[in-house]
């Protein structure tokens, strides 16, 4: 039997949307909560460690996003049983979370204009270069690990949407044509593409 699952966060991508795209891409039923801000104080003592996202489980809720993407990845069959392949996607996955957090520090917590430019600058001709060129000659085929999706490659899509697309538009993602054919490979899967259009 299915479990019962409920995703809460806010209503935008952040740290819940790989859960979201993991759940989408493997079919997995879940419901996706999205509260505003009054809505999360109200709930805030309630939670565990008091943060968002959180995963409801059969009724019981966790926190702590990279564990709901693992568990979300197990349960929709996005995690390799292998434990060498799980570690190999286990490392992706680290690397585009690095990713994220320096796109995240440029947009939300950097307020002076000059700085913001100095680091986006930084981002676009060393940082994202150098993981992506790593990450580029780890591409072992339609995938990272080959024929078959992992949460390694729903993770890239992620970040290629909801950070670079939204927030570092001028990155040349061209320069890199493995990566660039796995995003278009996890769009395949009609579901996700249909999430990816409304983002």
């Amino acid at each position: 039997m299915s479990p019962a699952l409920k995703l809460t966060y806010f209503d935008l991508a952040g740290r819940a949307e790989l859960a979201r795209l993991v759940f989408t891409y493997g079919g997995v039923a879940f419901e996706d909560v999205r509260v505003s801000i009054p809505e999360f104080r109200a709930m805030k003592a309630s939670l565990p460690l008091g943060q968002l996202p959180t995963l409801e489980v059969n009724g019981v809720v966790f926190s702590q996003a990279q564990a709901i993407n693992r568990y979300a990845a197990k349960v929709a069959g996005l995690y390799p049983t292998d434990i060498v392949q799980a570690l190999c996607v286990e490392m992706i996955s680290e690397t585009l979370l690095e990713l994220a957090v320096a796109v995240a520090d440029i947009v939300w917590f950097t307020t002076d204009e000059a700085a913001k430019a100095e680091k986006t600058t930084k981002v676009v001709n060393e940082t994202f270069p150098k993981s992506f060129t790593t990450l580029e000659a780890m591409v072992q085929g339609k995938f990272f690990m080959g024929d078959n999706a992992t949460l390694a490659d729903v993770h890239l899509l992620d970040i290629a949407h909801n950070n670079l697309k939204a927030f570092i538009p001028e990155f040349d993602m061209s320069k890199y044509p493995k990566l660039e054919g796995v995003i278009e490979a996890v769009k395949s899967n009609t579901s996700i593409a249909a999430h990816v259009a409304k983002l």
